[in-house]
Order: structure tokens, then sequence, then C-alpha cells
């Protein structure tokens, strides 16, 4: 905690200091320390409010930096229970310091706030402890020795699948945040030039809004997949829409983007989880490390070992759909947050439509790819069966063409015996006989 709120202290004392120094006015940097700890309990889920400002929106670059830095020391130091039961409590109390320390109104109550805090430790703690832990081993363990092999399979490769899209779907709005910067930085520089900042206000106001870019990655999920996201009742942006009104002069709104006008491009960024869905379920079904779906050889037989391998990946599909669809609302959940307290009191997704978008086309996906498995591998047997039926009934004919032949070869010989025979008897019944001759000229 020491570590975390030093460096954040020293950037918001620096950059108020700067602000100060180039707009003129009141010394900022006295509020440094206040506005340390309230952006402290922000990071771990409490909003508060500074003037027209209530902040909600939790800066989602900020916790996951916590957390990590939990598990870090968490690694070097201990990883036992007394260890997190002592760190919890003094986590603990160093939060209750901070929302003593601060001069701003915060939204939390004490136990909310200890609430919230104690789930960010126990989150980084845990990262750290179970994959040493000896429970976790013995637990593993069982499951090796008391679970099939087919199914420890079935239910990794589905964690992992689920696992790997999310990741995919993180990038993809990663590069469409990157996208967004660049086609509209000239409208990001005029509404610095409209706020008449200097050049040191630029760059660390920029650098201070990096803490919510994981909020506008997850925004930019939804809106690459057709469902789209909404500044309050001021602006709303999809694929179709990108308009906004009377939105306030932050430089971080210029990037928003307008509306795709191409259909093409529009179906094509729409169709990007049913391709990731399909491409990965091909992988899971083929690749030797996931389901391994294998045809056997040339006289092989479709057999109920081969029908049953079927359900397996059936099954880890259906988990593949479960965890993202839970990772997904999670995400889209923790990303929302506010502005203000009326019109920008809600920013971000609609949590369900957003879901939708996500987990239907990367189930279609996964169903076309265990689908055209079937058929291909039902295709093969086919042709197998075909190929067998053909070659047996050319043995048939060539069999039925050898006798025949043989036959005719048989019935030649057969019928010139007969004709040798009938003219021998027919000489025997034309030969004359000397017993009548000789009585004649004896006569």
């Amino acid at each position: 905690m020491a570590v975390f709120a030093i460096a954040l202290g020293c950037f918001i004392a620096l950059m108020l200091l700067v602000i100060s120094m180039e707009e003129g006015g009141d010394n900022l940097s006295a509020h440094a320390l206040s506005l340390t700890a309230a952006v402290v309990l922000l990071s771990q889920g409490s909003g508060f409010t500074v003037g027209p400002v209530q902040l909600t929106l939790v800066p989602l670059l900020l916790t996951v930096l916590l957390i990590a830095l939990v598990r870090a020391f968490a690694q070097r130091m201990s990883c036992d229970a007394p260890g997190y039961a002592g760190g919890l409590v003094v986590w603990l109390l160093l939060d209750g310091l901070f929302r003593g320390g601060t001069d701003v109104e915060l939204h939390d109550d004490l136990l909310v706030t200890l609430a919230k805090g104690c789930l960010v430790f126990s989150i980084g703690y845990l990262l750290a402890a179970l994959p040493v832990s000896m429970t976790v081993a013995r637990v593993v363990q069982w499951l090796r020795d008391s679970v099939a092999d087919r199914l420890r399979t079935t239910i990794r490769t589905g964690v992992m699948t689920a696992a790997s899209l999310m990741l995919g779907y993180l990038s993809f709005g990663l590069i469409t945040v990157i996208v967004w910067a660049v086609r509209n930085h000239a409208a990001v520089a005029k509404l610095f030039e409209l706020l008449a900042m200097g050049t040191g206000s630029r760059i660390l106001t920029t650098v201070a809004c990096v803490a919510w870019l994981p909020n506008l990655c997850i925004w930019a999920v939804s809106w690459l997949f057709g469902a789209g996201f909404s500044i309050g009742d001021l602006g709303s942006f999809t694929l179709w829409i990108g308009q906004s009104t009377a939105l306030p002069s932050i430089p971080v709104f210029g990037i928003f983007p307008e509306p795709v006008e191409d259909q093409t491009v529009r179906v094509a960024l729409v169709s990007i989880p049913l391709l990731c869905g399909l491409v990965a379920g091909l992988a899971a079904m083929w690749s030797k490390k996931a389901f391994a779906m294998r045809i056997g050889g040339e006289t092989s037989q479709p057999d109920a070992e081969l029908v049953m391998s079927f359900a397996y990946p059936a099954g880890g599909f259906c988990l593949t759909c479960a965890l993202l669809s839970i990772s997904s609302s999670l995400l889209f959940v923790v990303s929302n947050g506010g502005l203000g307290k009326e019109r920008l009191a809600s920013m971000g997704v609609d949590v369900v439509q957003s879901t939708q978008s996500v987990g239907r086309p990367t189930a279609l996906g996964l169903l076309a790819a265990w689908l055209l498995s079937l058929v291909g591998v039902a295709a093969v047997f086919g042709i197998r069966w075909a190929s067998r039926r053909v070659r047996g009934r050319g043995s048939s004919a060539v069999g039925a063409t050898a006798d025949s032949t043989a036959a005719a070869e048989d019935v030649p010989a057969t019928g010139r015996q007969q004709e040798t025979a009938t003219k021998e008897e027919q000489d025997d019944e034309h030969e004359p006989t000397n017993t009548t001759g000789a009585g004649i000229r004896l006569s």
C-alpha cells in the first residue's frame, strides 16, 4: 500500500503543481494528500464527490496494478493463512486511515469501503497463494485420481478456450481504442486549445486518463460487436450512430468514434466473435492437446467410442460459453460508472445487451465448429463406405466375366465331340457286308 500510495501521490502532486503553474490561480498542490487518499479508495471501488464532479468510474488500470502489487509482495514475503490474516488487518486499517485522511465526500460508508478493500487484497493474495498451496495441490491430485482423463481434458479445454477468447476480445478492444486515438487526435488537440491548457498540463492529464484505458477497451469491445456504449444522457455511440449533445469539455471524450458508414465493414466487425468462436472451436476439436479428434485407418468403421467422443467437445463448448458470458458480464459491470450527479451519472454499456453481443455469436461459432467436425468425420466414413462398395461391385463383375469366359470355352469342345460321334454312327450304318457278296458269286 505504501508503494502504491506514495507513487500515486507523487504523480498527483506533480500534476496539480504543473496545472497551477500553467493555469494560474490557487496552489492546487495543497490538495494532493486528500486527493491521493480518495484515489486510492477509488481504485478499490469507492467513489467520491469533488464540487460538481461525482466520480464513480473506477480506474481499472490502477485496480489491476494494486492487485499485482499485493500478489508480488505476497510471493516474496508470505503465502500462508497467518500472513493473509495479518496482511488483511493492516490493509483494512490503512483503508480506514485513508478514509479519515481525505476531505472529499465519499459515497460508501465505512463497512462498504472496508469490504471492497478486503476483496481487492484477497484477490491479489490468492493469486500468489493458490499456485503454491499444498491444499490446492492435494485437491488437484484427488481430481486426477478420481476424475477420468477425458473429463479433465474437457474441463481444461473449456476453461482455456474461454480465457483465450476473452483475452482476444480485449486485445481487439485495445486495438480499437488505438485506432480511435489515431483517427480523432485532432479533435482532442482542439479540446486542449479550447481549454487553453499548456503543454505540461496536456501531457500529465493524458497520462492520468490512461488509468481508465481498460474501461475504454471494454467499451470498445461492446462497440465493436454492435452493442455500443453511452455517456450518460448526452451521447450514444454504436456502429450505426455516433451522436452527442453538450458533452463536457473533457479531452479524452474527443477520441469517441463516429458511426461506420460502410455496411460491409459493419457486418465484418459484428462477425468477429462468430469467426473467433469458429476458429477456436476447430482448434480445440483437432488439437492434440485438446479433444484430439482422429479418424481411424482405411478399413476402420465408426464405432460407439467415436460417436461418444463428440459428446465431450459439446460439453466443453457449453462450459466455454458459460464462462465467457459470466466473465464478460463482470467486466462490463466493473467498467461502468459516472462523472456527475444527473446527466453524467451513468456512463458505460448496457450489460445485458453487450453480453449478448459477445456470447451469442461466439456460441454460434463454437456450434458451427462442432457441426463441421461432425460432418467432416461422417463424410470421410461415407466416402470410405462408398469406395468399398464400388470395389466390391468391381470384384464381383470381374469374377462373373471369368466364369462366363470359361463356360464359353467348354461349349464348342462338347459340340465337336457330339458331331464326331454322330458321323461315326452314320458310317457304321452305310458300310456294305462281305457275306452277301460272297453268296451271290457262289451261286
